[in-house]
């Protein structure tokens, strides 16, 4: 009856003495070829192989990094070849790369081998040691989802950019809500684009500079709807609840907020808002006087394109929801 071997990252689970003696020789110089460095404390290595192990690296980053690796000497790199995948990755003609299951196998030798002239790795350090490369992997791969996630939460590690909440705020105070009542953006270049970006931006500039009383102006190319990165950030954080889309009838675009998720907005930008240390109540309902009041002056220029929706009695419903969502986040 065939019996099938165990292994671990494909090195059987029973190994001679000699057989020990040579993997750690040889994963620890192919770690030093690696990483410019002899292994250390495990933790700290593992996460150095996400310099070539992670998911959503850059492919120009990665390739310069593997082009700085040194070749493996021949008689190693015949030895790295039997040793095969996932222990050891070939990534030229003559370079071999270790990582994760190298760095947890040599964790696993140094640990076990006593010198004797067996060792037998047991089903549990086995299961150990791939659990911890599986957590590692799915953490590695999960991080964008999670930073997106976190980001649509308003948890992300970063707040929101106070004009890029100005942006949302001013296209609230104008009810732009369904398709009807969309701002239509235009390209900067043109002379509707510039007088609708300017219209919205007028607002949004006023609540970020009494939200964040230490910023400068930003650029004049930002300032735009199309292109900026206020919006850009904007579309970042409320996806599909902040919508783009087409308008035929005159080449621009449509740009509202959904009335269905109205409510869902006004609490994210309450929670990101509560997230600055030092803004306030009073300061928030400052911004949000000035940015009505920017917002107002510059409506002309959206008023002869037939854009312009703020009822007054809306806009002070807003204000009160917003500082109500500001103040549940503040104090939960």
């Amino acid at each position: 009856m065939s019996t099938t071997v165990q292994r671990v990252f494909g090195v059987p689970a029973i190994l001679t003495g000699d057989e020990c003696v040579a993997l750690i020789r040889d994963l620890t110089q192919l770690w030093h070829l690696s990483y410019d460095k002899a292994p250390g404390a495990l933790e700290a290595d593992l996460a150095m192989c996400k310099r070539f192990f992670d998911p959503v690296a850059r492919g120009h980053s990665l390739r310069d990094r593997l082009g700085k690796l040194p070749p493996t000497p021949a008689d190693l790199l015949r030895r790295a070849g039997q040793y095969g995948e996932p222990l050891v990755t070939q990534v030229g003609d003559n370079v071999s790369l270790v990582g994760i299951e190298a760095r947890l196998m040599l964790e696993l030798l140094e640990e076990q081998y006593a010198g004797d002239d067996h060792l037998v790795l047991t089903l549990a350090d086995i299961e150990s040691a791939e659990r911890r490369a599986m957590e590692l992997y799915r953490a590695w791969s999960m991080a964008r989802l999670n930073q997106v996630v976190a980001l649509r939460r308003g948890q992300g590690s970063e707040v929101m950019q106070a004009i890029a909440v100005g942006v949302v705020i001013a296209l609230l105070v104008n009810r732009s809500d369904t398709e009807d009542r969309a701002v239509v953006r235009w390209h900067h270049s043109t002379a509707d684009g510039q007088q609708v970006d300017s219209a919205i931006f007028a607002g949004a500039e006023a609540f970020a500079a009494e939200v964040s009383r230490n910023r400068s102006s930003r650029a004049a190319g930002e300032q735009r709807l199309k292109g900026g990165y206020a919006l850009s950030e904007a579309r970042r954080r409320l996806a599909n609840q902040l919508v783009v889309a087409p308008n035929g009838k005159d080449g621009g675009e449509l740009l509202y907020i959904p009335a269905r998720h109205r409510t869902e907005v006004i609490a994210f930008l309450g929670r990101d808002l509560a997230r600055r240390p030092r803004l306030t109540q009073a300061v928030l309902a400052s911004a949000f006087d000035a940015l009505v009041s920017a917002y107002r002056g510059a409506a002309g220029q959206l008023a002869h394109r037939g854009m312009v929706f703020e009822r007054s009695t809306d806009t002070r419903s807003l204000k009160e929801e917003l500082l109500r969502e500001f103040s549940t986040a503040q104090h939960p």
